[in-house]
């Protein structure tokens, strides 16, 4: 007697092999599956009686093979040369891209720069400073405008207070003239405090100005100022008072000692002539020097020199006074494939100080970016335009091509580059607390 056997789940039948009726093939819906044909079944003749093992051999089911879906049919060989072609410009395309984003990266870094030195090759035989001098007049957009510092002077009436002088009716409007002078040179540097009582604003600034300290009390009705009261104590002894510009009280001190104090902190006293049909007392205090902490040579910047370090130096000489006691980092530029030193000086907490710029083995020029360096006058990165023209009493204030807001001062060779967010570009106007924000002696290759 022959056993049947039930096929294994998922397994195809041999040919020949009993069918279980009700079985079900187990399906996985996970994995995708090969289904076979189903196979073909003869009609079994009544008459002829069932089908013997030989006959069953014969009737081999003949193997299908699985068909595919259209997606997976066969390309052409025009379809592929096509797809292979978009492949090739799709990689072209963004290979150009790149090429081109690179290009725009470094025309954007080096924009000034190409500028700035497109007169290398034409003046071969110049020296550096030669090409700082024609550079430097093609910076300025537009005329420069010169400030001067006759605002910051004092003023005050030809007459005294209702009651009598507090000194004598010829020196005391010029010592409350003096009182208001302080007081300018006070509110460049201090914010001032506002209330307001319906239409009455209250405006109180409280600080010091090189020793002295100065408060001023105004009251203004429809912002045009009703009263003034200005209180200065001087450093070593003395007090004086004004109430609306008049002499309202002086004691502890004298006019001289009052000068003498003035000059200590690096003040001097000018009385400026009286204007006909003009009854004003005008006097100028005029800065004579530096006033604080003494500068060291190392952090002075005067005429072509920072420090040590001046225009024109050989860069083997600026490598052998760095070295020894800063962090100097140096790096190329290409510019006009021509590459440029630059070199980066920090202190040694790695602080940085400035950068130097290289021409043809020179120093072409100093960009400060730290606070420690100023002016004999005391003038440097966080200073702001007022204290320059308090200090100095001419200042050229201009713009770059770029709108770039710079101020030239006498006796540096270089340009305080200061804050854009507060000017009027096309006004040509510098609020007094704009402030420095870096100093370039020389030239550079980013500034133009």
């Amino acid at each position: 007697m022959t056993e049947n056997k039930t096929p294994e789940t998922n397994q195809i039948p041999e040919p020949g092999a009993p069918k279980e009726k009700g079985a079900i093939a187990a399906c996985d819906p996970g994995k995708t599956q090969l289904l076979p044909a189903p196979a073909v079944q003869e009609k079994q003749d009544a008459s002829h009686g069932p089908v013997t093992d030989s006959a069953a051999s014969k009737n081999v089911v003949e193997t299908l093979k699985p068909l595919l879906p259209p997606r997976f049919k066969p390309l052409s060989q025009a379809q592929i040369i096509w797809i292979s072609l978009s492949f090739i410009l799709v990689f072209l395309l963004v290979f150009f891209w790149l090429i081109m984003q690179k290009q725009h990266k470094n025309k954007t870094l080096k924009q000034a720069a190409i500028e700035q030195i497109e007169d290398v090759d034409e003046n071969a035989g110049a020296g550096a400073r030669d090409l700082l001098k024609t550079r430097m007049a093609r910076q300025v957009s537009g005329p420069e405008q010169i400030l001067t510092d006759d605002e910051f002077a004092g003023q005050a009436p030809m007459t005294v207070k209702a009651s009598g002088p507090v000194v004598s009716a010829a020196i005391d409007p010029e010592l409350a003239a003096m009182v208001d002078a302080l007081k300018k040179r006070l509110l460049v540097s201090v914010d001032s405090k506002s209330t307001s009582s319906g239409n009455i604003v209250t405006r109180v600034s409280r600080g010091e100005f090189r020793g002295f300290k100065i408060a001023v009390d105004e009251r203004l009705q429809n912002q045009v100022r009703i009263s003034e009261e200005v209180a200065v104590t001087f450093p070593k002894k003395g007090f004086i008072k004004t109430v609306n510009h008049i002499l309202d009280s002086f004691r502890d001190s004298d006019r001289e000692q009052f000068v003498s104090e003035l000059r200590n902190a690096g003040l001097e006293t000018v009385k400026l002539p009286a204007q006909p049909a003009n009854e004003v007392c005008q006097v100028q205090l005029k800065s004579v020097g530096f006033f604080g902490k003494p500068l060291t040579a190392d952090m002075l910047i005067s005429g072509k020199n920072v420090g040590k370090l001046s225009l024109g130096m050989s860069t083997a000489r600026l490598e052998s006074i760095l070295l020894t006691s800063h962090v100097v980092l140096k790096r190329k530029v290409l510019v006009n494939d021509t590459y440029r030193d630059v070199y980066k000086v920090l202190d040694q907490s790695n602080e940085p100080l400035f950068f130097v710029y290289e021409n043809n083995g020179l120093v072409w020029g100093i960009s400060i970016i730290s606070d420690i360096y100023k002016t004999e006058k005391g003038i440097g990165i966080g200073s702001n335009l007022g204290d320059m023209r308090i200090n100095y009493p001419k200042v050229n204030v201009a713009l770059s091509d770029k709108n770039t807001p710079f101020v030239k001062i006498d006796g540096i060779d270089g340009l305080f580059i200061i804050e854009n967010d507060k000017i009027d570009i096309p006004k040509r106007i510098f609020p007094n607390k704009t402030k420095i924000i870096s100093i370039l002696i020389g030239k550079s290759l980013e500034f133009e």
